[in-house]
């Protein structure tokens, strides 16, 4: 089964698993009562399905508000953000909603990394501890500034990396920790802080497709050195493309917007080009854009905790589902994808994928199989592209790029030895967007599907 949750393809029980033997046998009872009112043949055996109109795809969503902006910064002749206001005003706004003193928009995620990493001093001979679960960008920032991506395998509940293990992969070469948290799930955040302070080792928390996630109230990205946001297409919060840092350090925030901006001085107080950089800005057209979604994603992320909370907490009270694992209870994800770990011995062991087979024949487009993970970016080929590279071998000796190339056997990763666990999944960035009697209307298809388990045999 290929992964759940990557950042393109969209990502310890929690207070909201309620269920006790009793209380989960009688919750059964009262929601299986509820289907048997209808037609109870399930619908991958030629019964009527629970629901016979698709969910909506539409994304990005907007209407004339966002055309107004459009049309007021095209109107206004500064289309680039150094005579314009709306970057820079965005730029306030996000880093108050964050919880940050200073955020700095870029024209992607990607190169909010970049900057990132350039500004802590990331460069050739260095090597950056990171992950191998995630989209090929957080890779390419490392590998472009020559360093060595370090990768640390995974958590095989979560599909994060797994902090336990990051402390035996720091050397004197490690210059940043750089974790992903994925499909707004939180990685285990204050761990790895605390691994990095330990070590005095910056961390640079990609963030990119996980914004409004928290950790007993702090919003991710707000933990390390900092953190980086996307803006991209299927993103939740979108304008196309576009990024931001977000950060507390004055001095390294400084660096950061200056980076973007050709090395100007943000202050003014250090003329021309006083720090390194490139031009990494966003343009009027994207923050204004992005200034009128931020309203939406505001309402957007309101209807998704709803929704989320609420069949997270009905579908636990079926015996056999329980929800991913949090690292910290008090964990608020941003249900991008919503996941179901699947115990197969209460549904008469019946696979995963064939219960969610049932499920999208009821109308419910759910994926479901082993909780495993193929691929993996420390496979790729761009990695060896880098490696035989002359600007490589500038910077370390053959022993020690021989010595990398035998650390790339990552056991959980490359599934071996494999799971046994099961997971259900439904990508929930759109459809947790839907009405609470749609919501119900997933509830019905779970309880009538786990009902006639038997008849999926």
């Amino acid at each position: 089964m290929k992964p759940l949750f990557t950042r393109r393809s969209f990502m310890k029980k929690t207070s909201a698993t309620l269920t006790g033997a009793a209380l989960g046998a009688v919750a059964t009872s009262s929601l299986y009562a509820g289907t048997a009112k209808k037609a109870d043949t399930l619908a991958l055996l030629g019964g009527a399905a629970v629901r016979s109109e698709p969910f909506s795809s539409t994304w990005p969503i907007f209407d004339e508000n966002e055309e107004k902006a459009l049309l007021k910064a095209l109107r206004s002749g500064n289309w680039c953000c150094l005579k314009g206001n709306a970057v820079y005003d965005f730029e306030k706004a996000f880093a108050d909603a964050m919880g940050v003193k200073s955020a700095v928009l870029s024209n992607g995620g990607t190169t909010a990394l970049s900057a990132s990493l350039h500004c802590i001093g990331v460069g050739p001979g260095d090597e950056v501890i990171t992950t191998p679960h995630t989209f090929i960008a957080t890779i390419n920032v490392i590998t472009n500034c020559h360093a060595l991506p370090v990768f640390v395998d995974i958590d095989p509940d979560t599909g994060s990396i797994n902090a336990d293990l990051i402390e035996d992969a720091i050397s004197e070469h490690t210059k940043a920790i750089l974790p992903v948290h994925l499909a707004g799930f939180p990685a285990d955040i204050e761990k790895i802080i605390a691994v990095g302070k330990k070590h005095n080792i910056p961390v640079v928390e990609d963030a990119c497709q996980s914004v409004f996630a928290e950790v007993d109230g702090k919003k991710v990205g707000a933990f390390g050195a900092t953190g980086c946001i996307s803006f991209q297409e299927w993103k939740s919060l979108v304008a196309g493309e576009g990024g931001a840092i977000l950060g507390d350090d004055e001095d390294l925030m400084r660096r950061c917007a200056a980076f973007i901006n050709n090395g100007r001085d943000p202050k003014k107080e250090k003329g021309g080009y006083a720090y390194p950089g490139s031009n990494h800005r966003m343009t009027e057209f994207q923050a204004a854009v992005l200034t009128e979604q931020f309203k939406r994603f505001k309402e957007q992320d309101n209807s998704r905790q709803k929704n989320g909370k609420y069949l997270e907490q009905k579908l636990t009270q079926i015996p056999g589902l329980t929800p991913k694992k949090r690292y910290n209870k008090n964990t608020r994800f941003t249900y991008v994808t919503f996941e179901m770990d699947y115990d197969r011995k209460h549904f008469k062991d019946v696979p995963a994928e064939k219960f969610a087979q049932a499920l999208k024949a009821e109308g419910i487009p759910v994926s479901g199989g082993k909780r495993t993970y193929s691929g993996g970016c420390h496979k790729e080929g761009m990695l060896e592209e880098h490696l035989s590279s002359r600007a490589y071998a500038a910077s370390f000796s053959k022993a020690r790029l021989e010595k990398y190339r035998q650390s790339l056997r990552l056991p959980v990763m490359d599934n071996a030895p494999p799971t046994d666990k099961e997971m259900l999944s439904m990508d929930s960035k759109i459809m947790f967007l839907a009405p609470r009697k749609d919501m119900d209307g997933i509830l019905e298809a779970f309880t009538k599907v786990a009902k006639n388990a038997d008849k999926l045999i």
